[in-house]
């Protein structure tokens, strides 16, 4: 039930003055038991939230997910109650549908406008585009982030902080957080110390504290503890799927997270005391976004499918059906198409960097493809290398897929030396120059930066240059795969196929 309080949103509160000025809550109660038919106050408020939505706006497959489908539950759940909180924890931006990386993640932010989130804050990858992205993101969705922690050189937040609202006569601040990164942002301990003063400051005019924070729960356990004015955790980052709020045992702080890819909607119900501030109930839980449980919002979803047919009219021709999801093995299928569709001698696409989601199982179309790895995958240049610099880099990776790269146009032996450290060798001519395709990404986050770390070796201490190739990752599959569409053999053994051929241990 809702318990609502007489007073209105501008009415001076003699027990908020009282709590706020550091008067004991033993000796508000006990005035409060004196006026005739006193009773404690409490209200109920539903925090719904969501995190890592990360472009995934159209239906999703397999019959889970899809912002159609979050639209569709937030508007019945609101048609039913009045004290509904709507909140992102960040990472709205990156990884996800053709259409939308099409307009850098605008329409993604549209699409969150239609729902009607009361507060968002940034995420790492929506700080990827700069500045000038993160303003039109927030026109696009028709309010300001709220991020503490993204400053400008002298340390100044370049968001506002905070903000407030109510609900059912609930007064809440919700604090923005992201993930500290190198640039642009505090580090981890100034983060807390700062989510600490700005939470008692907001503490003193509000009676719930929120922080909305880009980070994963286990961090999240860190700044509570630097800032106990903070009553509840919305978390994201690190895509866990908590199907229960996280309690700390310590002071009875909430954290929770609702998975990412539009998945899950969290819910958390609390049961909120006016008079001392503390939450003294609460429930939560993940809605899955199942298909046959949830009705999409139908409005949202006829804007989904005329926006990706203007932008993207491509995204839903069919490419051939696929019987078993296939995860970073997609990227042994990526290798040999790139290295076909751009004519090299040899090709590589790095699993751990560039696969971002699993080829589902079912039809697939362009989109599908590209949502594997097309946005990381999408930019791709082209290199010389000599056979001894090729294998000098597989050698320099950290290890087992899918921290080690895959490769198309050569075969190679995996061995191991008596201290289990295990060695790759090939079957190029060490001396040989071979022409080189890979995706731009790995490129500079895995390949010179593998050179840049040798101290000898043919890596070291040489100058590697690349140039743009007009071969793409989403481009190239396609390709590929319309070929094989008429093969009876499953995709999931002619990835193992391709796998077999190229690494023999």
């Amino acid at each position: 039930m809702e318990v609502s309080t007489s007073r209105s949103a501008t009415e001076p509160s003699p027990l908020r003055f009282l709590r706020k000025s550091g008067a004991a809550v033993s000796l508000i109660v006990f005035f409060v038991a004196l006026l005739p038919g006193a009773s404690a106050a409490t209200a109920r408020l539903l925090i719904l939230h969501t995190n890592d939505l990360h472009d995934h706006v159209r239906p999703g497959y397999e019959g889970v997910g899809g912002l159609p489908y979050v639209a569709g539950y937030v508007a019945q759940v609101r048609a039913g109650r009045s004290d509904v909180l709507l909140l992102d924890a960040g990472d709205v931006a990156e990884k996800g549908d053709l259409f939308a990386f099409k307009t850098h993640s605008v329409a993604t932010y549209e699409a969150l406008r239609r729902i009607g989130y009361d507060a968002v804050t940034l995420g790492n990858h929506d700080n990827d585009q700069g500045l000038d992205w993160l303003r039109r993101y927030e026109n696009a969705m028709g309010r300001p982030f709220v991020c503490l922690n993204r400053v400008d050189p002298a340390g100044k937040s370049i968001f506002a902080p905070a903000r407030i609202v109510e609900r059912n006569g609930v007064k809440i601040g919700i604090i923005g957080m992201i993930t500290p990164q190198d640039e642009g942002t505090l580090n981890l301990e100034e983060s807390g110390q700062r989510l600490g003063i700005e939470a008692e400051r907001l503490d003193r005019e509000v009676d719930l504290v929120i922080a909305l924070c880009h980070l994963g729960s286990r961090a999240a356990t860190e700044w509570a503890r630097r800032a106990p004015a903070v009553d509840i955790f919305v978390t994201g980052h690190s895509h866990e799927a908590l199907r229960a709020p996280i309690v700390l045992a310590d002071r009875g702080t909430i954290l929770v997270q609702a998975g990412s890819n539009a998945r899950f909607v969290g819910r958390l119900e609390i049961e909120i005391d006016l008079a001392t501030e503390k939450i003294i109930s609460h429930q939560g839980a993940l809605v899955e976004m199942k298909h046959d449980a949830i009705a999409p919002d139908a409005d949202f979803l006829a804007w989904v499918r005329a926006r990706e047919q203007a932008i993207a009219p491509e995204a839903t021709e069919f490419v051939l059906n696929n019987d078993t999801p296939i995860g970073f093995e997609m990227a042994w299928l990526a290798a040999e198409a790139l290295r076909v569709k751009a004519g090299t001698d040899i090709a590589f696409c790095h699993p751990g960097h560039i696969i971002r989601n699993a080829l589902p199982a079912g039809p697939v179309d362009v989109n599908a493809l590209f949502l594997t790895g097309g946005q990381r995958g999408h930019a791709t240049v082209r290199t010389t290398l000599t056979g001894g610099e090729i294998t000098a880099y597989l050698n320099a990776l950290a290890g087992p897929s899918p921290d080690q790269t895959a490769w198309s146009g050569f075969v190679a032996t995996e061995s191991a030396s008596p201290d289990g450290r295990r060695t790759l060798t090939t079957n190029l001519d060490p001396v040989r120059a071979y022409s080189v395709l890979m995706p731009e990404l790995e490129w500079s986050k895995r390949f010179l930066r593998a050179a840049g770390r040798q101290k000898s070796g043919p890596l070291a201490g040489r100058k590697f240059t690349s140039e743009p190739d007009a071969a793409t990752y989403t481009a190239a599959l396609w390709a590929d795969l319309k070929g094989r569409r008429d093969d009876p053999t499953s995709l999931k053994e002619i990835v193992g196929r391709l796998i077999r051929r190229a690494h023999l241990k």
